[in-house]
This record gives structure tokens, C-alpha cells and sequence, in this order.
């Protein structure tokens, strides 16, 4: 992992203390650098466009972004940008996949890996794994993370 972007610190909670993301925090409690942990208020602010292409990055993997991606920011990695989304597309794209998928009955979700275009969740499918549905499943938080080797 040569970086990560995160959003931005936020306020949070009563306190409405200033917080750094879940993911920096992790990575920071890893030992992960603070300088290669970006947190641009937009994924098209030339700063941080700048320093990302500085890495000369081969492969950029999101996950969870919930925005479309500048061109500026899609033509940097030189073997593209994969996207992690949570349902099996060309189905569920875009805001809470899973949770519509789960509203809708379905008996079949899963995971999708797919090359970031500048349409949401349209790119070319890569590869799919697939989990069933059950009453465990429905009974939890809707939240499905699924390994794929």
C-alpha cells in the first residue's frame, strides 16, 4: 500500500471533537505514515491530484467511495482504478446496495470487483463472489464483507 485517502476529519459525536476517519485511525495505530494518508475535501483537488500522481501509482482500489471520480483522478494509476462494491452489479449500484437488496427479498448477494469508468458503478465487472441470504443475515446490521482470493 504506497497510500490511502480517506475523507477529511469530521466532528463527531456529543463533543463534536474533531476526529480523524475510522480507516486513518486504523492505519495510524498500524504504523502506517501520516503523510501518505490523504484526506482531500474532493477527490479533484489538484493538490491533492498532484501528490497522488506523485506516487506514480500502478493500481488505485476504492471501496465505499460514494462519488464519481474525476477523470484527473481515473487517468493517474497506469492499470486503472478498481472499485470493491458491496451487491453483484450491473444490480444494487450506487447509495446502500445492500440494504436495497436486503429490502427487496433477494436470496443471492454479494460482492463485485469492477474497473472505475466515470459513470457510477458501470465500469467493466471483473470478478463476482456470491453469498446466500438467510435469516442470520437479515437478523444482522446490513453489512456484508466478503473476501475474494
Amino acid at each position: 500500500v504506497a497510500a490511502i485517502v480517506t475523507q477529511p476529519a469530521a466532528r463527531r459525536d456529543r463533543g463534536k471533537k474533531l476526529t480523524l476517519s475510522p480507516l486513518a485511525n486504523y492505519a495510524l495505530e498500524r504504523g502506517f505514515s501520516s503523510h501518505l494518508i490523504f484526506t482531500p475535501q474532493r477527490a479533484g483537488d489538484d493538490t491533492f491530484l498532484s501528490d497522488l500522481k506523485a506516487l506514480q501509482p500502478q493500481l488505485c482500489i476504492t471501496a465505499a467511495y460514494g462519488n464519481i471520480l474525476p477523470t484527473k483522478f481515473l487517468d493517474i494509476p497506469s492499470f486503472g482504478t478498481v472499485n470493491i462494491h458491496p451487491s453483484l452489479l450491473p444490480f444494487y449500484r450506487g447509495a446502500a446496495p445492500v440494504q436495497r437488496a436486503l429490502q427487496d427479498g433477494v436470496k443471492q448477494t454479494g460482492v463485485s470487483l469492477a474497473f472505475t469508468v466515470r459513470a457510477l458503478d458501470a465500469g467493466p465487472i471483473i470478478a463476482t463472489r456470491t453469498i446466500q441470504v438467510d435469516d442470520h443475515i437479515k437478523g444482522c446490521a446490513p453489512l456484508i464483507v466478503l473476501i475474494i482470493s
